[in-house]
């Protein structure tokens, strides 16, 4: 039996030059760089690695390599990646593909697309790097707020820290995209945030018409939060306490308290409306 897993897995790897690959691209989920190249290109198609996408979306997964098979479960939802004879399959009903899984340097790929449909995902290509950028939707729950919140602060983050792309990579964001105009900084920040957020940003951050950037730190990351609850939710608002410790205090003794207010736009966007300090 384990003559006949080495010999189909041997198959597949030597199947995998025949198809025309093309460099790796970053992959990230919310603003957070999830792969910085296992993403390719077959045949036209962008295919991405699915363990680290569906694991940040809350899954399990496991392989089962006799049968050829990735399993990913979550609560309510199981999803079966068939690669020896290549299909798909959610709760037991076989699922419409765009593109064929593909095994390729011992990562499951599935294309930008299928993921999009089976975690119900939107997506973005981004240049300068090069990189496929995933977006949950926003759930009106304190679990969800909370998740929309930190997408939206690192999605922040990548513009603030436009010229410090050491400091990203350090705290696992994904890279700052060109940023040229003002329709550049409202596609990077508009799935989050509010028009008049992003223009305050615009014209703090622009130069004869041009993005600039900062060139000194910009704001503190949630990520480094103490403490952070949601104190009001609604079906179109919601409200978030954060304490986070100041930015200039090496001690981390001393805090700052901000409120975030998110509300639900016409099209259903949950959008970063007024921060306040307290």
């Amino acid at each position: 039996m384990l003559k006949k897993v080495l010999l189909l897995l041997t198959m597949m790897l030597m199947a995998v030059p025949l198809l025309p690959v093309h460099a790796g691209t970053a992959l990230g989920l919310d603003g957070r760089l999830l792969d910085a190249g296992g993403s390719v290109t077959i045949e036209g198609k962008v295919m991405v690695p699915v363990r680290p996408v569906f694991e940040e979306m809350g899954y399990t997964l496991s392989v089962d390599m006799e049968e050829g098979a990735v399993l990913a479960q979550k609560k309510g939802s199981k999803i079966e990646i068939h690669l020896w004879e290549p299909k798909l399959l959610v709760n037991g009903k076989e699922a419409v593909l765009t593109a064929a899984p593909q095994l390729i340097m011992g990562k499951t790929l599935l294309s930008e697309q299928d993921v999009c449909n089976l975690l119900d995902l939107q997506s973005i290509r981004e240049t300068g790097p090069e990189q496929v950028s995933f977006f949950s939707k926003p759930e009106m729950t304190r679990e969800g707020v909370i998740r929309h919140l930190l997408a939206a602060d690192r999605q922040l983050m990548r513009a603030e820290y436009y010229n410090n792309q050491g400091f990203l990579a350090r705290h696992q964001i994904a890279p700052s995209p060109k940023i040229v105009t003002k329709d550049d900084l409202v596609k990077l920040l508009g799935r989050h945030w509010s028009a008049d957020s992003i223009a305050s940003l615009w014209q703090a951050g622009s130069r004869d018409g041009r993005y600039a950037g900062f060139f000194s730190e910009g704001s503190m990351p949630l990520l480094y939060s103490k403490e952070m609850a949601v104190t009001g939710l609604t079906e179109t608002e919601a409200k978030v306490e954060v304490k986070l410790p100041q930015w200039d205090d090496e001690s981390l003794t001393h805090f700052e308290e901000r409120i975030y207010t998110l509300s639900r736009d016409k099209e259903g966007k949950l959008l970063i409306t007024r921060v306040e300090c307290k």
